[in-house]
């Protein structure tokens, strides 16, 4: 297996994960009460917390660790140097344990598996040292810009991560406010958020996307963390440059990589179809929903299976058209594949109209006396 706990205590992540929320906490409050507040104070925190994000979220996990879409040198060096000002390991490192958590989700090989507890998943399998063997990154390892962030990490996640707040802050007057504000806080703050997603949002909220799993949609978890709480749409589609799939979910990391786009930074992002993501949607919802059925009148029951399978049917008759449309669309044999496309997204427009009607009438039907 590619992570492997040697159940041995890591002292040096149990302290620095002690000490770091007692200075940055602590630290910070009692230094601020006794020195007095500044505007640029929160603002370097939230600033540093955004970059440092960044580079986690729309870095290390979606470039490095699912390849859902490409971006140049410029952009992979800011996610290797602030990505390594979170102190999570070193691109290499925290991918290969990521990729991990994705093939064996749940089970004994998962290194941070919900199965084991929230506190497990959350912090303490950090407090125990594990084995990389890095099979499963050896596109990472011939990567020179992951590489020279392997051997560097530590240094630029200390001397950078902790000089670069000190820095500012002694622009404004007050060094030890930015080592404090900027340094220990916001390190504080992105562990903790980060590690978020692998238990919060892997033990409360809802499994849209895939029942078997423990992963979960929380929008509590991605309003911290820049988009990454919509679990349950990842752990399905993992490759998809989003999180946050919906135009008013909050995913400040898919904004990123568009926005990039359009500098030339970034190119070729993947996201999965519209009618793939209703098709699994609907599939899910329909096993969801089996268990109310049988405590309706037979009748109601039948009618809502009946119009639930109609939307079933129309949704996998647009998955086969926007599967054609896309080999035609990839030959550029001729323009037919454009009508294809919107009589697609036609098809999944109506089956997501019989699935909410389905839903409805199961929803008035549990109301009846």
């Amino acid at each position: 297996m590619n992570v492997l706990s040697t159940g041995k205590k890591d002292w040096t992540n149990i302290l620095f994960l002690s000490l770091t929320p007692l200075i940055g906490i602590v630290g910070t409050a009692l230094y601020t009460v006794h020195y007095g507040f500044a505007w640029w104070m929160p603002l370097l925190t939230l600033g540093m917390y955004t970059l440092v994000g960044l580079s986690i979220c729309a870095g290390y996990h979606r470039y490095y660790s699912h390849k859902s879409y490409e971006c140049s040198p410029l952009i992979q060096g800011f996610f290797a140097i602030f990505g390594a000002m979170a102190v999570q390991n070193s691109i290499l490192l925290w991918c290969a344990g990521h990729r991990v958590h994705h093939s064996k989700v749940d089970s004994d090989w998962d290194p941070y598996s919900i199965k084991r507890g929230f506190w497990w998943a959350h912090i303490l399998w950090i407090f125990e040292e594990s084995h990389y063997d890095l099979d499963n990154v050896r596109d990472l390892k011939a990567d020179p810009i992951v590489q020279w962030q392997h051997r560097w990490y530590k240094s630029i996640g200390l001397i950078v991560g902790f000089g670069l707040p000190t820095l500012i802050g002694a622009y404004f007057g007050n060094p030890i406010a930015g080592l404090l504000w900027g340094g220990f806080l916001r390190i504080v703050i992105i562990h903790h958020t980060t590690f978020f997603v692998n238990s919060l949002a892997h033990h409360v909220g809802s499994q849209e996307f895939d029942s078997e799993v423990s992963a979960r949609d929380n929008w509590m978890v991605a309003l911290v963390t820049l988009g990454e709480g919509y679990h349950s749409f990842h752990h399905r589609f993992p490759s998809d440059f989003r999180n946050g799939i919906r135009w008013y979910q909050w995913d400040p990391a898919k904004w990123f990589i568009r926005g990039m786009r359009l500098i030339g930074l970034t190119s070729e992002l993947h996201a999965t179809p519209q009618p793939q993501i209703d098709h699994v949607r609907l599939k899910v919802a329909m096993k969801q929903v089996e268990s109310k059925l049988t405590k309706i009148e037979p009748a109601y029951g039948a009618e809502i299976r009946q119009r639930m399978h109609a939307a079933l049917e129309k949704l996998e008759q647009s998955l086969a058209l926007w599967r054609q449309q896309a080999a035609e669309r990839a030959r550029d044999a001729s323009s037919a594949w454009k009508a294809k496309r919107k009589t697609s997204l036609r098809m999944a427009r109506h089956a997501r109209k019989e699935w909410r009607s389905a839903l409805n009438m199961l929803s008035r039907v549990q109301t009846l006396p």
